[in-house]
């Protein structure tokens, strides 16, 4: 009979106003537990939130501009246009797409920056890079057409750096590839300036592919090919794949050997940070125990009263079962609601301080992306809150046992 009460006195044991300076320390030390509770979830939803957009950019944005896997050969490729055809029957290979690659010098105006011209035919590396979402199109086609000075695309923090915009022109130094011969010095015009938000910004020169192969030390040669691929998880295996298909004189990388530090960086310290903020909430959770130890204390002799008239073991302890729950379903309630509005206005947020502060958290000559990216997942906020839950459900089982183990007749005796 008593067990059927027993959700409503913990309930009313949850939400009661006590009096006396023993219940005020309990009441400010239920209150802390509860508001830490809400504060590690919260925190663990944001710093979730923040690498999971870190890891999405990296993949979606990153890996969308650099090549996923490219195909080298020594001296250059002359007939790519064959290799092409033989690359894109692969049923991994979504896309093919030529280019030519060389490392240089940008100067103007008394500065100079290291930069990597990187020639293209625009129609096909529409088809192998998220570059058309950065730039206008009709830009990038006319890279393609022939013109007394050559143009280009650069890297929006590359043109800030040597103070370049549209229209205007600065010489590209092509190193000599051997002793003997003599750099190679070329005026060249931006077309466009594109800022893609990542560490490209600061040395990308684009260029058509015909401009850029008279440039190279392979005349009418590319030097290479770039691959897309319906997954990205196949680049390993299939660039295995190709060394042995192709024979010795081809040389071929993926992404894994120049992203790949960096994505599994980023996945290990989200598995770091989970666990230390998990840990956190974990000290929350158990800090429930010491709140429900003093209300057992407290409440002695009603339970001894409530033991007396006839209430289970299991009653008792449902009482502060109930108890611990509330604190857990309130903590982990409040603590994902504040957590996922966080995580959701965070971009938002950093840009604002950044106008605010005249400051940028993050470059791109530094970091891989210069700003800070937010993917909020439901699974996340559901996993999170769940575990902050069971943790204080698993607290409150030892307060809750050691009210059930009362003896009544032993705390009447003094009341």
């Amino acid at each position: 009979m008593m067990r059927r009460y027993a959700p409503l006195i913990g309930l009313r044991y949850s939400g009661s106003q006590r009096k006396g300076a023993g219940s005020v320390l309990v009441s400010f030390i239920s209150r802390l537990s509860m508001a830490a509770m809400i504060l590690g979830v919260a925190v663990l939803i944001v710093v979730l939130s923040l690498m999971n957009g870190f890891e999405a950019e990296l993949r979606q944005r990153i890996l969308g501009l650099v090549p996923q896997v490219s195909v080298y050969q020594r001296g250059g490729i002359e007939d790519w246009q064959s290799l092409a055809r033989q690359l894109k029957d692969k049923p991994e290979v979504t896309a093919v797409a030529p280019f030519v690659e060389m490392q240089g010098l940008a100067n103007r105006k008394g500065k100079t920056m290291p930069v990597v011209l990187y020639g293209v035919e625009p129609q096909r590396e529409l088809k192998v890079s998220v570059i058309g979402e950065f730039i206008d199109k009709a830009r990038l086609l006319a890279l393609s057409q022939e013109s007394q000075i050559p143009q280009v695309i650069i890297g929006s923090a590359l043109a800030k750096k040597l103070e370049l915009k549209a229209e205007q022109s600065f010489r590209l130094v092509i190193p000599a590839e051997r002793r003997g011969k003599s750099a190679k010095i070329e005026v060249l015009r931006v077309l466009d300036i594109v800022h893609t938000g990542t560490e490209l910004d600061q040395h990308l020169i684009l260029a058509g592919l015909t401009q850029a192969a008279r440039l190279s030390p392979y005349s009418n040669k590319v030097t290479g090919l770039r691959l897309s691929l319906s997954d990205l998880d196949l680049a390993p295996q299939l660039r295995l794949f190709l060394s042995q298909e192709l024979g010795y004189s081809y040389y071929v990388s993926d992404w894994t050997h120049s992203k790949g530090n960096l994505y599994h960086g980023v996945k290990m310290s989200k598995r770091l940070v989970s666990l230390i903020l998990l840990l956190i909430i974990a000290i929350a959770a158990f800090n429930v125990v010491s709140t429900l130890v003093m209300v057992v204390i407290e409440k002695q002799g009603s339970i001894a009263i409530l033991r007396t008239m006839g209430a289970s073991t299991a009653g008792i302890m449902t009482i502060f079962v109930i108890q611990g729950a509330v604190i857990g379903f309130v903590g982990a309630g409040l603590g994902a609601a504040l957590g996922a509005v966080l995580a959701t206005i965070l971009p938002q947020m950093v840009a604002g301080l950044e106008v605010l502060l005249g400051f940028q958290f993050l470059q791109s000559d530094v970091y891989p992306i210069s700003y800070v990216p937010s993917d909020l997942r439901l699974e996340d906020v559901l996993t999170i809150a769940l575990s902050a839950l069971s943790m204080s459900l698993l607290a409150s089982l030892y307060p809750a046992w050691r009210a059930a183990n009362i003896g009544p007749a032993k705390v009447l005796r003094y009341e």
